[in-house]
This record gives C-alpha cells, structure tokens and sequence, in this order.
C-alpha cells in the first residue's frame, strides 16, 4: 500500500471530449447515419439496460442487440459499436501531456476513475492510446459500482493501494462526483478546462 501523491481523473468531460453537452458530441451525425438521434437513444437505452452494463452486470453487445433488434438493425451491431468508439474518443492531448508532465515531475502515479463498460475501456486503452499515460484504468464495470456511489471511491482507492485518501486528487467534471469523492476524503477538483488543471497541479505533489 502506498501513501506517495495520485492524480485520478474523469474520463469522458477531462481526458474525452465527445460526451453530450459537448462541442462535437459523438452523437452529432447519428440521426443521418443511423435513423435516430441521442435523445432517443438516451431514453430507450442509455438510461435504462446500459446502466446496467456499466455496473458490470450485462455486457454491451448483449444490451446494444435488444436495443438495434427492433429497429433492423442487429445484424449491423458490430458496425455501430466501431462507429460509436471511434466518434467518441476524441482525447484532449492537452491534458495527457500535463498528466505525463505531473507523473514525471514527482515520481507520483496516475489513474483513469471513470463510469464506463469494459469494451470501451479496451477501446481507449489500446486503439485510442491511453494506456501508456497511465498505471490503470479504474472503472465502473469492473468495480461493480459507479460513481457517485461512495463504494466507487472506496473500492478504487484499495485498487490503487493507496492508504492515505488525501495523497488522491481526483479531477472530475461532475459537481456530485467531486463531491462523493471528498466525502470519501479525497482531494477532488471540478474541472473546468486544461487550464483548471494546469494550476492545480503546480501545487500537487
């Protein structure tokens, strides 16, 4: 177990930029490529069985065949999960490039703490080349929880092998999460842009 400085941070809204809400949102072109567009989506889907996968609890490709089926479009699965992870990793190298810089600079270590299912996390760790900037990738699927569920932060933390919750700072683009996260006695951040993050760590670690 280890004390020595962390940095955790947020994938989708810090380290990927095509989250909803976003300027280029993945989802952007999907009603013309696909037929229907990410409100339909997020009602049918994202906020009902794909909760589910990000707990682990269902895998995706099983989720995404209910979901395409009724729509003809199950034959075609494979090819709308590439075309969705690929949309979707638009990757800040702005803030990779400080991560890098802060492991450098202090000899601390570095995390992903994010809510995703396991096939994206795979996607991004080996086709979007994150997995060099990082020692792990910690994530919902594979910790049975997602945030802002208190176990999130305490499992993640025994999964880094920090013993000390305040050697953590975590940066997270969601006000519930940061919340959570100081709640479990992290430090925790709200991101607002590589310059948010840029100041913060000047002064961690």
């Amino acid at each position: 177990m280890s004390s020595s400085p962390v940095l955790a941070l947020d994938i989708d809204g810090v380290i990927s930029l095509g989250y909803p809400g976003a300027p280029h949102p993945w989802y952007a072109t999907m009603k013309a490529d696909w037929g229907f567009d990410h409100d339909e989506m997020a009602r049918d889907f994202f906020h009902r069985d794909f909760r589910e996968v990000m707990r682990g609890r269902l895998d995706l490709y099983v989720a995404l065949h209910e979901y395409l089926e009724p729509k003809g479009l199950a034959d075609r699965l494979e090819e709308f999960v590439a075309y969705w992870f690929e949309k979707d990793s638009i990757i800040d190298r702005d803030v990779l490039a400080q991560a890098d810089a802060w492991r450098q600079r202090t000899g601390g270590r570095c995390f992903a703490a994010s809510n995703q299912e396991h096939h994206r996390v795979a996607y991004l760790r080996d086709q979007a080349g994150l997995g060099p900037h990082f020692d792990e990738i910690i994530y919902s699927a594979a910790l049975g929880v997602t945030k802002p569920e208190r176990v999130f932060f305490t499992n993640a933390q025994a999964r880094m092998g920090v013993t000390v919750a305040q050697s953590i700072l975590f940066v997270d683009d969601s006000a519930a999460n940061v919340d959570a996260a100081r709640a479990c006695g992290w430090r925790a951040m709200l991101y607002r842009g590589p310059e948010s993050l840029k100041q913060a760590l000047a002064g961690w670690g």
